[in-house]
């Protein structure tokens, strides 16, 4: 687990983190499954923290759409899932923009991870290097379409850094060895994204792009082969 400080709104009160192996400081949840409303916490080192070790997690965790008013302004929603054996399943939604976010997600196992982000998305996914033959990690057609461009992939082993947390709105750190999916939650339908329209449209983009520039350039080849783009068509 990782100690750390989700307000970002100044040098002093940016991001930091330290090793923290008993999760000492936070309220854990012991839902594993359902919706759940995320609150701030003032005196917790997470605002929402799971650690399950003999059922798989499948959460909706929905931000507010208004800041608390023992709220710091920049302070990032913050949330851990940790699995130690199954699947870890989470939907992050939210109404507002303003409700930033840091997700730190731990999987121990091989054990598959599919997180759905909010379409509206901005800022960082640190990711493990891709050095494993076996790792593998697809972004959906929903995932592609709209979160993709505003989104900068790091290593998950990466060091955080006060200068980089300051310029960050959103950010999702996983740690995980086995596959890894990436798909959007829609923030104006108030739900996952709708796979065959998604599809579609990602379809057309394609074959549009296509023909405006001509056959993909050596760097974009390049980028498709570190991460898999083909999206999934199955829930």
């Amino acid at each position: 687990m990782y100690r750390y400080s989700p307000t970002v709104s100044s040098p002093s009160s940016a991001l930091s983190i330290s090793s923290c192996e008993d999760g000492s400081g936070s309220e854990q949840f012991n839902q594993t499954s359902g919706t759940h409303k995320v609150h701030y916490k003032p005196h917790q080192q997470w605002d929402y923290l799971v650690a399950a070790e003999e059922h798989p997690i499948d959460l909706s965790l929905m931000l507010p759409h208004y800041r608390a008013h023992n709220q710091p302004i920049g302070h990032r929603m913050g949330m851990y899932l940790h699995s130690e054996r199954h699947e870890i399943k989470a939907r992050v939604g939210r109404k507002s923009l303003h409700a930033a976010f840091f997700l730190s997600v731990h999987a121990s196992s091989a054990a598959p991870v599919t997180l759905y982000l909010p379409s509206d998305f901005s800022g960082v996914i640190r990711i493990p290097s891709c050095d494993s033959s076996r790792q593998k990690i697809s972004l959906s057609a929903g995932f592609s379409n709209h979160i993709l461009p505003r989104v900068r992939f790091m290593s998950s082993s990466s060091p955080h850094t006060c200068q980089e947390a300051q310029n960050v709105h959103d950010e999702v750190e996983i740690f995980a060895s086995g596959p890894i999916t990436l798909r959007m939650w829609n923030v104006v339908d108030g739900m996952p994204e709708k796979a065959t329209r998604e599809v579609f449209r990602r379809l057309l983009k394609c074959a549009s792009s296509t023909h405006v520039s001509g056959p993909p350039k050596a760097k974009d080849r390049e980028q498709q082969r570190v991460i898999d783009w083909d999206f999934l068509l199955e829930d």
